[in-house]
């Protein structure tokens, strides 16, 4: 049937919102929450204002992560006030599961919250319920909005919270409604029509990706695929055509809720995985260029060095930490496997003769099973590359110690040169101040003994027509000077001979 007929409706149509918001961050510890992690209830809180819903506009007002202060007449987000509010019946039970609607005094009873509208035009009354919740580590939210009447299918989109709320892990939308003027044969195309208005980006007829039985009544599961998240569309339409139904739904309901939060939990794994694989790979195409440079004779500087030293070991590290990440998200997916699989099996055991469930299970053994494989695969194929980065990290120091000797040594011998020369100048001018000192010194004895008046010296140059003054004082001073020359220089050549270094003290 291709196209929906006229008379197609749905009766008491509730469309339901599985939304879960990641709480804790593993990497900063088991305490330390998210910086978006009641985004959920504030989107909640916007949603309501939008929907003009009095209840959920002051929804924060009966939430145990939420404290009043007096100071601004504000209620702020305080996430450790959960367990404080925590009766001694929830203790024991804190790590998996803790209601976070406050307690009504008279009752000690978790509540929903239910809430209504009046009419619109065409006289529908918006109804529903919203029930916070923490499992685990995560938040959870089943916001459930209705119509007691009987609608078109176009009206379902009016029951649509998601254009206000996106949850940071993912999602589901159960629409539960009982058909009215429909065959059973033509069941598949309603859904269709029904899944058309809650989608607006697609083609208004869509096909289900997996059909099943629930509790004697069909159930049409429609999934784009997408590995973000926030661009999934995960919906399930649940067509109420048995008088079981409803009962057994009840009774499943903590199960298929905690199977949906594994399930979301996984999809948010994986594409944690993909986002640590892409960014692991972009940094092994940067380090596998410098493996390369260093393959041939490095002609970098030794400052050049140092500076790949400073920066190579921080990327090789980051890449360590994609890898580690990897594996924790793998890890995820194994634990979650784990408890999707144990809440599939309640459900089974609820399940009537007619019932299957091969759509549940079928995300197990095709779906987990491949993420699983892929992930492997990449941890194969980028671990070797952690060893030969390692290996790049002791290159660089070795070429750089390698460098750093040399250049000590040209140093050493530079310096070693450099002493070698002033140590000849200093040979040098103590030659020159000895040898001139000896003759200064000579000259002034033999000035003194020519001018001892008990030694009588005939001045032979003295002439005549010469002056005495200049005649023999110019003579005498030269004489001096000779002698004190004629005896300097074999006492400087004996003090270079003595001073000259060996050669063993050279080379030392």
């Amino acid at each position: 049937m291709n196209q929906k007929p006229t008379a197609w409706q749905v009766q008491n149509p509730s469309l339901t919102l599985y939304a879960f918001q990641l709480r804790q961050d593993i990497s900063k510890g088991n305490q330390q929450v998210m910086d978006n992690a009641n985004q959920l209830w504030e989107q909640c809180v916007t949603f309501g204002e939008q929907r003009n819903i009095q209840l959920l506009k002051s929804l924060k007002t009966e939430l145990r992560c939420y404290t009043y202060d007096p100071k601004d007449s504000q209620y702020h987000y305080n996430p450790t006030n959960e367990d404080q509010e925590a009766t001694g019946e929830e203790k024991p039970y804190l790590d998996d599961w803790l209601e976070l609607v406050r307690k009504d005094p008279q009752s000690n009873k978790a509540r929903q919250l239910r809430f209504h509208t009046e009419p619109d035009n065409h006289g529908l009354r918006l109804m529903g319920e919203i029930y916070p919740l923490r499992i685990h580590d995560t938040y959870a939210l089943d916001l459930t909005l209705r119509y007691r009447e009987t609608v078109d299918l176009a009206q379902i989109s009016q029951l649509n919270p998601t254009d206000q709320i996106q949850a940071s892990i993912g999602q589901t939308l159960l629409l539960f409604a009982k058909p009215i003027n429909v065959e059973e044969s033509a069941y598949q195309d309603l859904a269709n029509h029904c899944v058309a208005p809650l989608v607006k980006d697609t083609a208004e007829h869509l096909q289900p990706t997996a059909t099943g039985q629930l509790f004697d009544s069909p159930i049409f599961e429609y999934d784009n695929h997408k590995e973000k998240p926030r661009e999934g569309h995960h919906i399930l339409v649940w067509l109420d055509s048995h008088p079981e139904t409803l009962s057994k739904s009840v009774e499943a309901y903590h199960s298929l809720l905690n199977l949906l939060c594994c399930r979301s939990k996984i999809v948010y794994a994986y594409d944690q995985s993909r986002q640590c694989n892409e960014a692991a790979r972009e940094l092994y195409s940067q380090l596998e260029q410098k493996v390369e440079q260093l393959v041939q004779p490095p002609e970098e500087t030794l400052e050049e060095l140092e500076e790949w030293l400073k920066l190579t070991p921080q990327m090789v590290f980051q890449y360590a930490k994609y890898l580690r990440d990897m594996g924790d998200h793998r890890t995820t997916i194994t634990t979650n496997i784990q408890n999707y699989t144990s809440r599939l099996e309640k459900i089974q055991a609820l399940s009537l003769p007619n019932d299957n469930l091969t759509w549940l299970q079928n995300f197990l053994d095709h779906t987990c099973k491949q993420w699983q494989n892929q992930i492997q695969i990449d941890l194969n194929y980028l671990t070797p590359g952690q060893n030969l980065f390692e290996q790049m990290t002791a290159t660089i120091r070795g070429i750089i110690e390698v460098k750093q000797t040399q250049s000590d040594r040209n140093l050493q011998k530079t310096l070693q040169a450099n002493e070698a020369a002033a140590q000849k100048r200093e040979i040098r001018l103590e030659a020159v101040i000895t040898i001139v000192g000896t003759g200064l010194t000579v000259s002034g004895i033999s000035s003194q003994v020519a001018s001892n008046p008990t030694q009588k010296i005939v001045p032979v140059c003295k002439k005549p027509n010469l002056p005495n003054y200049f005649g023999c004082s110019f003579l005498d001073m030269l004489s001096h000077i000779i002698i004190g020359v004629l005896i300097a220089i074999p006492v400087g050549i004996f003090v270079w001979w003595w001073r000259k270094p060996s050669k063993s003290d050279r080379y030392q």
